[in-house]
C-alpha cells in the first residue's frame, strides 16, 4: 500500500465519524440526512467535530507509530479520558461506559492492559470495533491468520474481553485485511468465514450470533432487517450491509447515518470498509470541514509513511 491509500482510508473513517455525530441517538426515519457536514445534534458540537471513535483511533495510531507496549497505548487512553488528548478542541464530550470502566481499572487497580476489558456478556458494545481499523494496515504483510488474530484479540481485550466482542473485532479486521489485499466484500467474507475455524473454542461458540453475515442473501436483506445500535453485532452487520450496497462513498455515508441510533460508529466502520475496498472518494468539502485536520495529520502522516508497502 502506498501512503496516499493509507491516508485516504484513515481520512474516510474520520469523515464518517464526524458526519454521523450530529445524528447520534436519533430514531430511524424521523430526520433528513443532509449531504454536507452539519453541527448540532445531541452533543451540540460544531460541524466536522469527531467523537471518541476517532480520538481512540488516533491514540492507537500514535501508539503504533511510537509505542512498544500495551501499557503505552493504555496511557494514551488515559490521556484522552483525563486530559482531552486526541480531541479536536482539547475537550472530551463522549466516552463509552465500557471503555471508561477499562481505563479506570487500569488507573485504579493497576491491572495489566489486556486484562482491563470487561468480560461480561453485557459489555458487548462497539467501543473496540470503532478504533481498530489501523491494525489491518499495520498487519498488512503478516501472512498468518492466527498471528493476525492474536493481535486483533489483544487490542480488543484492553476494553472488551467477552469472546463475542473479540470475535466481532476479528471478523471486522480480517474483512478489512482481505479487502486491502484485493478481495471483493463477498470474497473477503468468504475468506473470513473459512479462517475463523482456527479460533479458540470460546470465540467459535459466539459464531451463531454473527452467522447471517456470511449468508449469501445478507447484503440483499431489506433495510428494515438491519439494526444500528451500539451492540457490536448490530453495528458490524449494519456497516457491512451498507458497504455491500453503497454505489460510492458519499451514498454509503448517507445510508449509514440514515439508519439512526449509533450513527457515528456505524458510519466510521462503514467508511473504513468502503475505503479498504477502494471506494475512498471522500467529498473534498467534507474533509475540508473536519475540525483540526492538522492534529489528525500529525498522527496519520507518520503512520502512512511507516506502514508503506510497495505492493
Amino acid at each position: 500500500m502506498m501512503p496516499d491509500r493509507i491516508l485516504r482510508m484513515l481520512q474516510a473513517a474520520i469523515v464518517g465519524d464526524a458526519f454521523g455525530v450530529p445524528y447520534e441517538f436519533k430514531h430511524r426515519d424521523t430526520y433528513i440526512v443532509e449531504p454536507m457536514m452539519i453541527g448540532g445534534g445531541f452533543w451540540e458540537q460544531a460541524a466536522g467535530t469527531w467523537s471518541d471513535d476517532t480520538s481512540f483511533t488516533l491514540a492507537l495510531i500514535d501508539h503504533l507509530n511510537e509505542g512498544d507496549s500495551y501499557t503505552d497505548l493504555m496511557d494514551r487512553f488515559v490521556a484522552y479520558m483525563e486530559d482531552g488528548a486526541y480531541t479536536p478542541n482539547g475537550k472530551l464530550f463522549d466516552i463509552g461506559n465500557t471503555c471508561a470502566k477499562a481505563i479506570r481499572k487500569y488507573v485504579i487497580e493497576r491491572a495489566a492492559p489486556i486484562m482491563c476489558g470487561d468480560p461480561s456478556e453485557f459489555a458487548n458494545g462497539n467501543g473496540a470495533l470503532m478504533r481498530l481499523a489501523p491494525l489491518a494496515i499495520a498487519l498488512y504483510t503478516e501472512s498468518r491468520f492466527v498471528t493476525r488474530a492474536k493481535s486483533y484479540r489483544a487490542y480488543t481485550q484492553m476494553t472488551h474481553r467477552h469472546p463475542r466482542a473479540v470475535l466481532g473485532s476479528i471478523i471486522y479486521l480480517e474483512t478489512l485485511w482481505q479487502l486491502l489485499h484485493g478481495k471483493t466484500l463477498a470474497q473477503a467474507l468468504m475468506a473470513v468465514n473459512f479462517s475463523i475455524e482456527a479460533l479458540p473454542a470460546a470465540e467459535q461458540a459466539e459464531l451463531p450470533v454473527y452467522r447471517r453475515l456470511f449468508a449469501r442473501d445478507f447484503i440483499s436483506l431489506p433495510r428494515s432487517a438491519i439494526k444500528s445500535s451500539g451492540y457490536v453485532v448490530d453495528t458490524l452487520e449494519a456497516a457491512i450491509w451498507v458497504a455491500g450496497n453503497a454505489p460510492d462513498f458519499k451514498n454509503g455515508m448517507m445510508t449509514a447515518v440514515s439508519l439512526g441510533e449509533d450513527t457515528d460508529t456505524v458510519a466510521t466502520i462503514t467508511a473504513s470498509l468502503l475505503a479498504a475496498a477502494g471506494q475512498d472518494a471522500v467529498p473534498k468539502s467534507w474533509w475540508q470541514a473536519i475540525a483540526n485536520r492538522d492534529l489528525a495529520g500529525k498522527y496519520m502522516l507518520p503512520f502512512a509513511k511507516r506502514f508503506e508497502r510497495k505492493s
